[in-house]
């Protein structure tokens, strides 16, 4: 009797285990758009403050539309723990960073120079590839949610200026930028 009990204890607590719920937002990754010997030292270490920032300001923004998700400060610290800096995971395995963040969805973000590289580089001298106060719409912006399985669970993709992703002086989504991301994503949140 004891070892039944004992026995069903443990299953329920293995299947308490695997039942992930929630959703974690990853770094978002800051691509420039030019070829890996051309990103710099300086532009790397950029790459994983600002990534930290934009991951920051969407779960803040989530956060006071009172939805519900993994604090930024804790996905961090159990990327860091494993030894994973901000700018990679982006690239990793989906299910993997699900297990490791025991969460049942990742949300992964990325913010690309695409055509606006040479713009960038022509007008931004030495610091080009900082995200500055501008209205130009050549950056990318796209948001994907990855269920625990590393399938795709939605795509959202569109262009935006600095200032129409992020309100100035601030670390929160512009507001009709989340309210277009949210409409999307909030049935992952309600997890």
């Amino acid at each position: 009797m004891r070892r039944s009990l004992f026995l069903c204890l443990f299953l329920m607590a293995t299947v308490a285990a695997f039942a992930q719920r929630g959703v974690a937002i990853l770094p978002v990754s800051i691509n420039f758009g030019v070829p890996a010997g051309e990103v710099t030292p300086e532009m790397q270490e950029y790459s994983k403050k600002i990534g930290v920032f934009l991951q920051e300001a969407l779960y803040n923004s989530i956060y006071a539309g009172g939805d519900t998700c993994q604090p930024a400060s804790r996905t961090n610290k159990l990327l860091t723990d494993a030894g994973i800096e901000p700018d990679q995971p982006y690239y990793l395995d989906k299910t993997g960073l699900c297990i490791l963040l025991r969460v049942k969805y990742v949300i992964a973000v990325q913010v690309s120079f695409g055509k606006g590289v040479d713009k960038a580089k022509k007008e931004g001298g030495p610091e080009w590839y900082k995200l500055t106060n501008d209205l130009d719409k050549s950056r990318s912006f796209r948001l994907e949610v990855f269920a625990s399985n590393g399938q795709s669970a939605w795509d959202y993709k569109e262009n935006y200026s600095w200032n129409q992703l992020i309100v100035p002086n601030s670390a929160v989504i512009q507001p009709d930028t989340y309210n277009r991301v949210r409409k999307q994503i909030e049935g992952f949140l309600t997890l």
